[in-house]
């Protein structure tokens, strides 16, 4: 989803779609239920290994849910995914492609082809399969624009 600007020298703000949001805080609900069931019904080892994976998917999609790509208008491009955070120069993106991410329920995200040669996913712009390409496109467009002619080559 393309945000309404934070600060005044950020043009352009990515975050995850709305959907993948709400989602995310719909599996921290589950919570109320499977502690205490788990707490209770199981072994101790097995609650814990239980447990521990619960723990393990929900900071999965809370650090999910943080994840941006924005603009600012100095010309430099902050992308912050999963574990990490990189700044970059407009100079240094090459392309803007849209591509597939294999594995587990497959989706669909923007990636950034940099010019010396690597590539940088856009985790923010992943969308599910089912989710029509027209909206990463549109997400695409809107990067191109602000990239300039360097990223339409």
């Amino acid at each position: 989803m393309i945000t309404a600007v934070t600060s005044p020298d950020v043009v352009l703000e990515l975050r995850p779609p709305r959907p993948a949001v709400v989602l995310s805080l719909i599996s921290a609900l589950p919570a109320v239920v499977v502690v205490p069931m788990v707490l209770d019904g199981f072994s101790a080892r097995f609650a814990t290994v239980l447990l521990l994976l619960y723990v393990g998917a929900l900071a999965f999609h809370a650090v999910t849910v943080l994840t941006r790509v924005r603009a600012h208008a100095d010309g430099s491009l902050e992308v912050r995914n999963r574990l990490s955070t990189r700044r970059l120069h407009r100079t240094d993106v090459a392309r803007v492609t849209a591509a597939r991410q294999g594995g587990l329920g497959s989706a669909w995200r923007l990636e950034l082809l940099l010019a010396d040669g690597s590539t940088l996913p856009l985790i923010a712009t992943q969308t599910p399969q089912s989710r029509p390409q027209r909206h990463l496109e549109e997400r695409a467009a809107e990067l191109r624009r602000w990239l300039g002619d360097a990223a339409n080559r």
